[in-house]
């Protein structure tokens, strides 16, 4: 095991109150403690107990171990929902997981060539169908939504290209041009329910997170930020169409 996860597992043994574990942990040489060690000490966890969770969570997130700290973060979160600790902790890796988006505010949603991103292949052709259809405005007014879906969604790991085992991936390579928006406007426009945009598959899946099949529950709900945007616009996918129809 790695020093920096040998440290780890000190503080969480010291946080937990295994002083002698701690100690041994971090009197360790490197290399004393696999992976598999580690793990058991892990599985030792209370589960049930959120303070346990939390302390667990923190002390990962201290040492850049994004991915554990969001699990157990999560798990603490669902223990104690109301305890506002965690749930700050999870806000803090979605921002350390950031590939670039912004927050809604109109800035470049790229991520400058960076985080395992796939930049756009769509077409000039492909693009000027879809305006023809849905209408660019709608397609432009994708932009804020997809600041906050980078930023939510977009590690490399999830929906940016670099998880095969993701139904669907953004183009986040670059500037957030019409080509971009036009290329993940169609790839997320299977997950929109126009009629009903709060139902949407895109907001229900990753608001329900493994009781819907997502494997992280990443929304916080309908006061989402995200949510909100998110059925505010799909709403207006809606409306514009219908309005450029009306006029032809």
């Amino acid at each position: 095991m790695s020093r920096r996860r040998q440290i780890v597992v000190a503080l969480v043994l010291g946080t937990l109150g295994i002083v002698g574990l701690a100690v041994a942990a971090m009197g360790a040489k490197p290399g004393a403690m696999t992976d598999a060690q580690y793990q058991q000490l892990v599985d030792k966890l209370d589960k049930n107990n959120p303070e346990a969770l939390y302390a667990h969570a923190k002390v990962c997130y201290q040492n850049d171990l994004k991915d554990e700290a969001m699990k157990y973060a999560l798990l603490a979160n669902e223990k104690a929902p109301d305890d506002t600790r965690p749930k700050y902790l999870i806000f803090a890796l979605i921002g350390v997981t950031d590939t670039g988006g912004d927050d809604g505010d109109g800035g470049d949603d790229g991520d400058g060539g960076g985080g395992g991103s796939k930049p756009p292949t769509i077409s000039d052709a492909e693009v000027a169908a879809l305006v023809k259809v849905e209408g660019e405005p709608a397609i432009r007014k994708f932009k804020e939504v997809q600041g906050l879906l980078a930023r939510r969604c977009g590690s490399a790991k999830c929906h940016s290209g670099g998880n095969p085992k993701a139904k669907w991936s953004l183009a986040l390579k670059g500037t957030a041009n019409l080509n971009m928006l036009a290329e993940n406007f169609r790839t997320i426009y299977p997950y929109l329910n126009r009629e009903n945009p709060a139902e949407s598959r895109l907001l229900m899946m990753p608001m329900k997170g493994p009781e819907a099949g997502h494997p992280q529950q990443i929304l916080r709900g309908e006061a989402d930020p995200l949510v909100k945007k998110a059925v505010a616009w799909i709403d207006t996918v809606k409306t514009d169409a219908e309005k450029m129809w009306e006029k032809k």
